[in-house]
């Protein structure tokens, strides 16, 4: 079996953490890598999210930075083992468009023991469900295609909201035995304290001197801030 050698990280330094160094790193989202004609997808894509369907700048892309984009591994200056796994071109070369068993990437999300990517001191690995993600994308098509979610800024809880969202965007960064900037984002009393003492709103918005985040990606859209914002302001209840 193929190995892809990537750990998992995250793709939202709440605090200072997350030292991908970027200054040094140019992201190229140009689509010019293939992907079955996906092309560069519209800077603000006003189209619904089909529920069928998996997206690249929505779900894939954060995911993937979050999970290899990092210095040491699969990030623009280490690009371990010749990997870059940080937009949409370079991801491509470890892709087949529909074709799953001669694509790099999963082969390496099903790595296991000393080979398991991420690897346990990093968080471990990726959920069936966001495994089931990337296959679908891939099955798909590997589009670089992107959409505007159905969202209610006045509609949230932490169970269905705040924690997914952390955990697609932040947990692989902030989790394992040396999560980056000491900040683990895993449990309820992690994420609420970030919260609480305002660095999450300001990674998310880019103020008060915190680099913007989700890194090397697309902003939330203001929809989930504003989601985030509120929960913040109803007192980040464990609900």
């Amino acid at each position: 079996m193929k190995k892809l050698f990537f750990s998992f990280i995250a793709i939202t330094s709440i605090l200072v953490a997350c030292q991908h160094h970027p200054d040094e790193i140019i992201v190229d989202n140009t689509g010019n890598g293939g992907g079955g004609g996906g092309g560069n997808p519209d800077p603000v894509n006003l189209d619904p999210c089909d529920p069928d369907t998996v997206y690249f700048q929505n779900d894939i892309l954060p995911l993937l930075v979050s999970s290899c984009a990092q210095p040491d591994c699969h990030d623009a200056i280490t690009h371990e083992d010749g990997v870059r796994l940080y937009d949409y071109s370079h991801i491509m070369q470890q892709v087949v468009p529909g074709n799953l068993n001669a694509s790099d990437l999963v082969d390496a999300i099903y790595e296991t023991g000393g080979d398991m990517m991420p690897p346990a001191n990093s968080g471990g690995p990726l959920s069936q469900e966001q495994k089931d993600m990337i296959e679908t994308w891939i099955l798909q098509g590997a589009l670089n295609n992107s959409c505007t979610p159905d969202c209610d800024p006045t509609a949230f809880t932490y169970a269905t909201t705040i924690q997914p969202m952390i955990d697609n965007y932040c947990t692989g960064c902030h989790s394992g035995t040396n999560p980056d900037g000491g900040l683990a984002l895993v449990t309820y009393a992690d994420i609420s304290g970030s919260a609480l003492d305002g660095s999450l709103m300001s990674s998310l918005t880019a103020t008060n001197g915190y680099t913007l985040m989700p890194y090397l990606s697309n902003a939330l859209v203001q929809c989930k801030i504003d989601q985030v914002q509120a929960w913040i302001d109803a007192g980040a209840p464990n609900n």
